[in-house]
């Protein structure tokens, strides 16, 4: 099956124990989201919650919304939104007139109900940050209630075209909803725009029924799965392939695209290779690097990064060539590789919250600032907001980047209960993801169609649950005849591979 790298294509895998998406811009694997089966995702969710506390000093209340622990509302979520959509959105053109700001303790009452969503996921030991200011995103526009407020995309810089923009919105909007047309509404027709401000306001309609209908402490508005984030985020001209591996969501997908983007359906094609869909595209070598603690640099040296509670430290190390006359030359140019590989891991990984970069240290001032700005540079494409420092006199960096949910490391693994947390270890889930993946690569580079797995006593009660469907599903999936072998003495993690001849062939077909 021959695929041309282009512009922009999007991958989704599907099993039953994990779900798998890939962004690629230019032939290259740009944003990746895993999610095991049992991920319980409530990022964009809307819930009747209940005020359990407020606390005027930390400008801030704490509510109740169901879930394990209550959720974060700050004043700045709960105040008058106009304020905010004011500073970020408007032009001097605008006539809105913006309340006055109040505190959190006039805002709210302990014991009150209110409506808010979570904008970002419940991450270790901290709950869901909430806001009252809600949002319904469909690919064209976003849907604010509660305001008046219309903004169009920043992308768009002729002020004329902005006025015609904001005059057809408010035109066609309902009465208690405001709007920011997005990008890729731009270009869209006033009948494409009516079309989807009426689904959005659909979903506003629904909401404020079963706020008023459904007992407190509930969801009351679910959000697409990421699937369907996806599609809506990146789906658009310049998309040219989505390729789906498993025909349910294939369907689910073009349905969703009938109704939104007809024309451009048959861009959504099922993949019906032999060979894994990631493995075709080769990113699995990706993906397993993103798990891992060093990345190498494509010129020489490595990064390493470290996650603890407070932040993320990336340190950047030096190939064995860093010598000689050149040696300042050369410690730039490693650098700079080291900008672009780590835009590359922030995205990939989902790395939000502080992140401390520690260059190679470098005698001339004028290649510390040249570094500043390729890391502008390479940070472009990252649609999360986003903000360097220039470095230190230490050769430090600093980047804030926003965190929205848990990140990858923190998704496919748990704290290892060997060494309390100084470490990691795959879940089970994810190391039978790497089991699937060997086979994969096993059975259609090395043509193996037998081989002994050696997996520990957790692994073997994994794959013999519910009448062994998850070993069968494997023997199935690649036409090979598995010998399963219990070790009650490996951790969960591990596994072994051998071939008829009893060889271990487990680092043959492993992933880098």
């Amino acid at each position: 099956m021959a695929i041309q790298n282009t512009k922009r294509g999007i991958l989704i895998s599907m099993t039953p124990y994990e779900k798998r998406i890939a962004v690629m811009e230019g032939g290259d694997l740009a944003e990746l989201v895993v999610e095991s089966a049992e991920s319980n995702r409530v990022l964009g969710n809307i819930y009747k919650g209940v005020v359990q506390k407020v606390l005027p000093a930390l400008k801030a209340a704490f509510i109740d919304i169901g879930l394990e622990k209550a959720g974060f509302l700050h004043q700045e979520d709960a105040i008058d939104r106009n304020i905010l959509l004011s500073r970020e959105y408007g032009d001097k053109d605008d006539e809105e007139t913006v309340g006055e700001e109040l505190s959190i303790d006039q805002i709210l009452h302990e014991g009150q109900e209110i409506m808010v969503q979570v904008v970002k996921e419940p991450i270790s030991t901290k709950g869901a940050r909430l806001t009252t200011h809600l949002s319904f995103a469909g690919r064209f526009l976003v849907c604010m209630p509660n305001t008046n407020f219309v903004g169009v995309s920043k992308r768009e810089r002729d002020p004329k075209k902005r006025r015609e923009f904001k005059k057809v919105v408010r035109r066609l909007k309902g009465p208690d909803v405001g709007y920011i047309v997005r990008t890729n509404g731009l270009s869209e027709s006033e009948l494409e725009i009516s079309k989807q401000m009426r689904e959005l306001e659909a979903k506003w309609d629904a909401t404020k029924y079963n706020f008023q209908h459904q007992p407190a402490e509930t969801c009351i508005y679910k959000e697409s799965d990421s699937v369907n984030q996806t599609i809506r985020e990146y789906f658009s001209d310049n998309t040219d392939y989505v390729y789906v591996d498993n025909r349910e969501e294939y369907f689910a997908i073009r349905e969703e695209l009938q109704k939104l983007s007809s024309d451009k359906i048959n861009k959504v094609k099922l993949w019906s290779s032999k060979e894994s869909l990631f493995e075709y595209f080769k990113i699995e070598d990706d993906y397993a690097r993103s798990l891992q603690r060093s990345v190498p640099l494509p010129h020489g040296g490595n990064l390493v990064i470290d996650q603890t509670e407070a932040l993320v430290a990336i340190d950047v190390n030096t190939g064995p060539k860093v010598h000689g006359k050149d040696q300042e030359k050369i410690i730039f140019e490693t650098n700079v590789d080291a900008c672009y590989e780590i835009a590359k891991q922030l995205r990939l990984r989902d790395i939000g919250g502080l992140v401390v970069i520690d260059f190679i240290d470098m005698e001339l001032q004028e290649n510390r600032d040249a570094l500043y700005q390729e890391f502008r540079k390479a940070i472009r494409k990252d649609k999360a907001p986003i903000t360097p420092t220039p470095l230190s006199q230490f050769g430090l960096m600093e980047v804030t980047r926003k965190r929205v949910r848990t990140n990858l490391m923190t998704e496919k693994t748990h704290v290892c209960p060997v060494c309390r947390g100084t470490g990691h270890v795959f879940r089970l889930e994810t190391t039978l993801s790497a089991i699937d993946r060997w086979l994969s690569r096993a059975r259609t580079k090395g043509r193996i169609k037998k081989v002994k797995m050696v997996v520990s006593s957790e692994m073997v009660d994994l794959l013999c649950k519910d009448m062994a469907r998850m070993f069968h599903y494997l023997e199935y999936k690649h036409e090979m005849s598995i010998e399963l072998v219990e070790d009650d003495k490996m951790f969960p993690n591990q596994f072994y591979m051998f071939n008829d001849k009893d060889e271990d062939i487990t680092e043959e077909y492993n992933f880098a």
